[in-house]
């Protein structure tokens, strides 16, 4: 056996290592597509119904069948086709990893395993599926939804408030909320309901709508015109809104805390009140419902600064994900070891501590993923196991997907996991290389953010068909004082509770740091070529991923290339390759002792 092949074998034998498992990525992968084209079954097979009972009425089509239950979150024309291109997206990347993996190890699996992996794969994929044409179902016969499609009108209805009050999308209204209905009716007749809506209120009725608050709204129940709550329910005038119960007390004081704290950033400079809430709680200032007698942000200002975040690649900032409960996660260890705290208390501190930054912040689908990933570090912790990333993720989006299918063709939710898969998979082998280049620090914060990016722009590119040129240098404009700025924020959330006067002080520091960030997306988002148009749609998605494929499949090349040319080709270690910073950094570590001893000093070596 040559020496190569035994570096090989060694090779691969450090690679498997409990650290680093892997299993569960198939599992979630398949959990994900079988979602995605279950939707897609579900909407075509609506496409049909409905096209068949327009031919049987003689050409008109009905109006309780002319919508696909995809078709009020999207629009006839693209919601029947989205999971089934957002499918073909992923199933082709898939394809792409899976072929290159198979390329990189080139290790033989087992009959016998190959037979239990695929029958694991397909119970899943058929949970996944059961499970979404279950929910599918359940959404499509629901009274609410029944009543939108046959007879769009004057309803009474009794919801839930699931998120707080916000500034509305649309002119006609003045805030909005989410909720989840329990009775549906005319007045006369009530039914009993469960489907996910979409209230708009004005005036003094956004008052009432109260994160946990049950209420009693009049209004008009349609289908959703965008976005992805299928029912809308619109407030047409004043008193349509009515208080039936309050939010319970842990609520309520969650509720009164975000308002002080909302009220505190009202006293800093523009830039302050429109980023620090949303750094910290994932509300942007101009997104805040102001109370009457209160300045709001200026809206043009506020426009501008968003759409310079967006063309500068790091609007992101202003969602909370992983990075919040990361901070806090390390705090909380950190304070815990101090404390000398037994595993057993530090895990329960973690748990409490999540739960508690997740109860606090605006709810989001990023938010579910980060929360869900946090608590199984935690019970990973309380056992004595390591934490894995990989794992833990792909555990999250299984769990998720099957509890909630309406996930899987959820944008937030694909991005906030396709970026820690990128971070998880490729942040470390993209830093080794780029130190050689680059200080040690900022080749780290380099391929974290290259490797998020990698396969979350074909989801971006299925948003909105441009590429942010400037992404990667102003991520690492602003990536020091972010961890600082949020942290910052978040004190001042909590101490908002005792003091306004110290959490203003705190707030006023964060937007120190913020402040460093405007400047910096106003500086390379004002160019009108930061960004690079690009083909709308799944096909530009497809482009994207085939590029980066191709760049990777070149990159694997050369580099084998380079190794089997190399003079140590078979020998084990890492040839000492000369960076262009090695002169500039031995020059400013001798530089002193040129001058010792009165100047008469030498360099070493000389």
């Amino acid at each position: 056996m040559t020496a190569a092949r035994i570096y090989r074998n060694e090779s691969l034998l450090f690679r498997e290592q409990g650290s680093r498992d892997w299993r569960m990525l198939p599992a979630a992968i398949a959990v994900w597509m079988s979602c995605l084209l279950t939707w897609w079954v579900f909407d075509v097979a609506l496409a049909i119904d409905s096209s068949v009972g327009s031919v049987d009425s003689g050409g008109q089509a009905e109006q309780d069948t002319a919508y696909g239950l995809g078709a009020f979150a999207y629009g006839m024309a693209d919601g029947a086709s989205l999971p089934l291109r957002m499918a073909v997206v992923g199933g082709v990347i898939v394809a792409i990893v899976a072929i290159a993996a198979v390329t990189v190890m080139r290790r033989p699996m087992m009959r016998g395993a190959w037979r239990m992996t695929g029958m694991l794969l397909a119970c899943l994929a058929l949970l996944g599926a059961t499970s979404t044409w279950c929910s599918a179902y359940i959404a499509w016969r629901d009274p609410a939804m029944a009543q939108a499609r046959a007879s769009p009108g004057q309803r009474i209805a009794r919801m839930r408030i699931k998120t707080p009050a916000r500034t509305a999308d649309i002119r006609q209204a003045d805030c909005q909320a989410d909720a989840t209905l329990s009775m549906i009716g005319d007045g006369r007749v009530m039914q009993s309901s469960s489907h996910a809506i979409r209230v708009f209120a004005s005036g003094a009725d956004c008052r009432h709508i109260v994160h946990g608050a049950t209420v009693q709204v009049f209004g008009r129940l349609e289908p959703s015109r965008f976005g992805k709550m299928s029912l809308w329910m619109m407030c047409r005038s004043e008193a349509s809104v009515t208080m039936i119960r309050a939010p319970n007390p842990a609520q309520s004081v969650i509720n009164k805390l975000q308002e002080r704290f909302l009220a505190v950033t009202e006293g800093l400079s523009d830039q302050g009140r429109v980023l620090v809430p949303g750094l910290t709680i994932g509300l942007l200032g101009q997104e805040h419902v102001v109370a009457s007698g209160h300045e709001a942000v200026d809206a043009t200002y506020a426009g501008l600064l968003e759409d310079r975040f967006a063309r500068s690649g790091i609007m992101h900032l202003m969602a909370v994900s992983g990075g919040h409960f990361v901070l806090v996660g390390a705090l909380v260890r950190r304070l815990a070891a101090y404390a000398h705290a037994p595993r057993w208390a530090t895990a329960a501190l973690m748990s409490g501590a999540f739960l508690l930054l997740a109860a606090l912040v605006y709810p989001s689908d990023s938010v579910v993923r980060a929360l869900v990933m946090g608590l199984l570090g935690a019970a990973a912790l309380l056992v004595g196991r390591r934490s894995q990333a990989l794992s833990a993720l792909c555990w999250t989006v299984a769990a998720v997907l099957i509890v909630s299918p309406t996930m899987a063709r959820s944008y937030g939710f694909a991005l906030s996991c396709t970026s820690v898969l990128g971070i998880v998979l490729f942040a470390k082998g993209l830093a080794e290389r780029l130190r050689a280049l680059l200080p040690g620090s900022m080749a780290d914060a380099m391929a974290v953010t290259i490797a998020a990016q990698l396969l979350t722009l074909p989801i971006q590119v299925m948003m909105e068909p441009q590429l942010p040129l400037l992404s990667v240098p102003a991520n690492l404009i602003v990536s020091p004082v972010v961890g600082i700025a949020t942290m910052l924020g978040l004190a001042s959330l909590i101490v908002a509770a005792c003091s306004a006067e110290l959490s203003f002080a705190l707030a006023w520091v964060a937007s120190i740091a913020t402040a460093i960030m405007e400047r910096c997306a106003q500086w390379l988002g004002g160019s009108s070529w930061v960004v690079l148009p690009w083909a709308e749609g799944w096909q530009g998605a497809l482009l994207i991923a085939a590029g980066e494929a191709m760049i990777a499949a070149a990159i694997v090349v050369l580099q084998r290339r380079r190794r089997r040319r190399s003079v140590s080709a078979g020998e084990p270690g890492t040839p000492y390759q000369r960076r262009w910073l090695d002169p500039i950094v031995l020059w400013v570590q001798q530089l002193p002792e040129a001058f010792d001893g009165g100047g008469h000093g030498t360099f070493r070596g000389s």
